[in-house]
């Protein structure tokens, strides 16, 4: 790349900014690996995730130094495997997760998406056997992520698929016992993922995409927090609108950034430039949490009556903010409201302040669903189900993208406190109202017919 000299203009302006890349995501298609012989199809899919992105973790760290803005995840996305690997059992695909695995760690990468299967519409018996293999598959793996797509707006929600993907969580959990069942950490129940979010945990490569395309994902909650700080300094009696307007210029500023450091990576990797997600994702750092937002915008604390409505203005802001600043933001810039990975959040659960229900009204206000939340060990398919339809039911209705990743407990219960080494993180266990009482509901099965 020839630099220009409003290249290094905006590199300078960069550094002084308080914002960090978040992931990057180099989506891979693997559609040609498939074959019928099964020790051909993982060899193929190996090789071709080690040739396309043997160079990713050189070249992220060397635009990361370039720029002064660091990359804190490297990850992947391949084509769904239920599409790839047809006619393989359960042990097959078991060892098809394994193969992403190596591969995975061959490049260094954090984690590797796309064991995944589409059943929106209906069920391949591919896709019965991937949803069979999940809890042997994510117990043996370490890099994989999962996911099953269940709903859409247009197509509705398959209520059988929502009951064996919540089957496949609790024995996740259970497989996983030793560990608190931390492998139902690594699935994630989808809405709306037609076009292949890769921002989503276990997201795949959609259909519309290149060979090879990177995708950007940039942390925007520390310069929110500061622009907003610097706003109410000089002003302390400023309305929601103004505010609203200094998020826009901020994620403007962080969007910008994302567009600058994933296109130098594209170029370098020889892939096409996707998507850029706007995400006020946690990290374990201070003050790096959608939570320390909510008091500059009069919010005391998290939870309080006018929580959803805050989620909703700086979602709103992030969205415009973004859209303003590139062609190429994505349609899942969100706020993330993972409590195992936010410490503020899960002192909130811990102290009683922030309880189950508050969390799924705030999941439909502005998050993303539910995100990495533990439940009791004794918690029913019923009423596991029920839990997960109801936020993909929301997701169909508001036409959003929409993540469900809970983990059960097993031996737990509500207000039990756990821990987590691989996901650096404690959570108090949280109490479910009305558990139990859905079952005849999710025994109709069928379908929730789509929104017209």
């Amino acid at each position: 790349m020839v630099h220009s000299t409003g290249f290094f203009s905006a590199l300078q302006q960069i550094r002084q900014l308080p914002l960090d890349v978040r992931t990057v995501t180099l989506g891979i298609n693997i559609a040609d690996c498939t074959d019928r012989s099964f020790h051909k199809l993982c060899d193929g899919i190996y090789q071709r995730i080690v040739d396309k992105a043997g160079r990713m973790n050189a070249v992220c760290s060397e635009v990361a130094s370039m720029t002064g803005v660091p990359v804190l995840q490297r990850r992947l996305c391949v084509t769904p495997i239920d599409r790839v690997a047809q006619g393989f059992n359960a042990s097959d695909f078991v060892n098809i997760a394994k193969t992403l695995d190596g591969a995975a760690a061959n490049v260094h990468a954090d984690r590797i998406g796309g064991f995944a299967a589409d059943v929106q519409h209906g069920m391949t018996q591919s896709a019965r056997q991937l949803i069979a293999s999940l809890p042997e598959a994510l117990v043996q793996t370490e890099r994989v992520r999962a996911a099953v797509h269940v709903g859409s707006t247009e197509n509705g929600v398959n209520m059988e698929a929502v009951s064996l993907a919540a089957d496949a969580l609790l024995k996740s959990a259970v497989a996983s016992s030793h560990r608190n069942g931390d492998a139902a950490a690594k699935l994630a129940i989808l809405a709306n993922d037609s076009t292949g979010h890769p921002h989503l945990t276990g997201a795949c490569l959609g259909d519309g995409w290149g060979d090879l395309v990177v995708h950007v994902g940039v942390g925007a909650t520390a310069i929110i927090r500061h622009a907003l700080e610097e706003r109410l300094l000089e002003n302390p009696n400023s309305k929601l609108d103004e505010l609203a307007s200094v998020i826009q210029t901020a994620v403007f500023q962080a969007t910008r950034t994302a567009e600058l450091v994933g296109r130098e990576i594209a170029e370098k990797l020889g892939a096409e430039f996707g998507s850029i997600d706007v995400t006020l994702a946690p990290t374990h750092r201070p003050g790096d949490s959608v939570v320390d937002l909510l008091p500059l915008l009069g919010i005391e604390r998290v939870g309080a009556p006018g929580t959803a409505t805050a989620l909703t203005l700086i979602l709103s802001a992030i969205r415009a903010g973004s859209a303003f600043a590139s062609c190429s933001a994505g349609a899942y810039s969100r706020i993330m409201l993972s409590v195992l990975e936010d410490t503020s959040l899960a002192a909130a659960t811990q102290s009683g302040t922030l309880t189950f229900d508050q969390l799924c009204m705030a999941a439909n206000a502005g998050a993303s669903g539910l995100d990495l939340i533990c439940l009791p060990g004794d918690t029913e398919l019923s009423t596991l189900a029920s839990i997960i339809a109801d936020q993909v039911s929301f997701a169909v209705l508001n036409r959003r993208p929409a993540a469900v990743r809970l983990i059960i407990v097993p031996g737990k219960q509500a207000g039990d406190l756990v821990s987590y080494s691989g996901m650096k993180g404690s959570a108090v266990i949280l109490p479910v109202r009305g558990a139990g009482l859905s079952e005849r509901f999710i025994q109709r099965g069928g379908r929730l017919p789509p929104i017209r």
